[in-house]
């Protein structure tokens, strides 16, 4: 009789777990809304609009790609702020969010406000300079800088308080020099003030490195990375930070998020879908067309939290020594 008693007892805990189960997975039940902070046609905002069309499948409702790329991707960040934390916003995100709270640009505090799905994928960041340029290794570009302080170097990027201003001084910190950054309003620019000598030093992403090296414009000195690129030719020889004693491989990266307080099990459903178009062929496609899967830039929701706590102190601390925080 007893067991009788416990067995009816077990089958109605285990139903009530069941309908719980049910309910829990009844999302969506309308379409998602995707933000992202940047504007139409760069990098970001089509590897989004990609991204977002590979996980839809997988979440048998549309995903809606919207752009608010004003103020530096603030404007994003506060339209995902003022809605529901309910999972029908998710918001794209790269360093500039964390840059964006470091610099104290914006009241809203990303790390307060929102929570990390996953980390989808990481940039490589490449040093050169032009190929009339005297120095022909990264420790003789090093060793000028240190024997000339007065003298100082040029490197350009996007952006005064930016990540490519970030990644410059945060590189010259780590290899005990300085030089002066100099921000421009596009990427074509800087490439034009590197080739044209307005520029000693030339930084960018592996894809847009690439094609200035293979054109002998450009002589590849360093790779921001633990590893040299061995996996592509024409940079296989190119000595990577960590081998050259240098502790620093900033890139750049692309990952997810939704609004704090999210229900775990919506949180769950959303990552699972993530997880699902990461691992589709078309999407080992699109990687492999943007160079992106170079390096691994893969993260859960738990290691990407502790990517922006370590990042952004980094940040703090390159911007107070550069003077842009105080």
């Amino acid at each position: 009789m007893k067991r009788t008693v416990l067995l009816i007892a077990a089958i109605a805990v285990a139903a009530v777990g069941v309908n719980a189960q049910a309910k829990k997975v009844n999302f969506p039940k309308r379409p998602i809304e995707m933000v992202i902070p940047f504007g139409a046609g760069g990098a970001s905002d089509i590897f989004a609009r990609q991204y977002s069309q590979l996980t839809e499948k997988f979440l048998g409702k549309p995903i809606t790609t919207v752009n608010k790329g004003a103020a530096g991707t603030i404007e994003g960040m506060t339209y995902a702020y003022n809605q529901g934390a309910d999972g029908y916003t998710v918001l794209e995100i790269t360093p500039s969010l964390l840059i964006i709270e470091a610099l104290k640009k914006s009241p809203i505090k990303f790390r307060a406000n929102f929570e990390p799905l996953m980390r989808v994928q990481s940039d490589v960041q490449l040093i050169g300079v032009a190929k009339n340029s005297k120095f022909q290794s990264f420790k003789e570009l090093i060793d000028y800088a240190k024997a000339n302080p007065g003298k100082k170097l040029k490197i350009g990027g996007l952006s005064p308080g930016g990540l490519d201003d970030y990644i410059a001084n945060g590189l010259a910190s780590a290899s005990g020099i300085s030089w002066t950054y100099v921000p421009y309003k596009s990427g074509s620019e800087v490439k034009a003030a590197v080739l044209g000598g307005e520029l000693d030093v030339y930084q960018d992403k592996l894809l847009s490195f690439l094609p200035l090296v293979e054109s002998g414009d450009i002589r590849p000195l360093v790779v921001l990375n633990d590893t040299r690129l061995a996996q592509v030719p024409a940079l296989k020889d190119v000595p990577c930070t960590v081998e050259l004693g240098i502790k620093f491989t900033q890139g750049s990266w692309r990952g997810f998020c939704v609004k704090k307080g999210t229900p775990s099990e919506i949180k769950q459903i959303l990552i699972d879908a993530l997880q699902k178009a990461y691992e589709t062929a078309g999407y080992k496609a699109m990687e492999a067309k943007e160079m992106t899967n170079i390096r691994p830039g893969y993260a859960k929701a738990e290691e990407f939290k502790a990517i922006w706590d370590s990042e952004y102190n980094g940040y703090v601390e390159i911007f107070k020594k550069t003077g842009t925080l105080k």
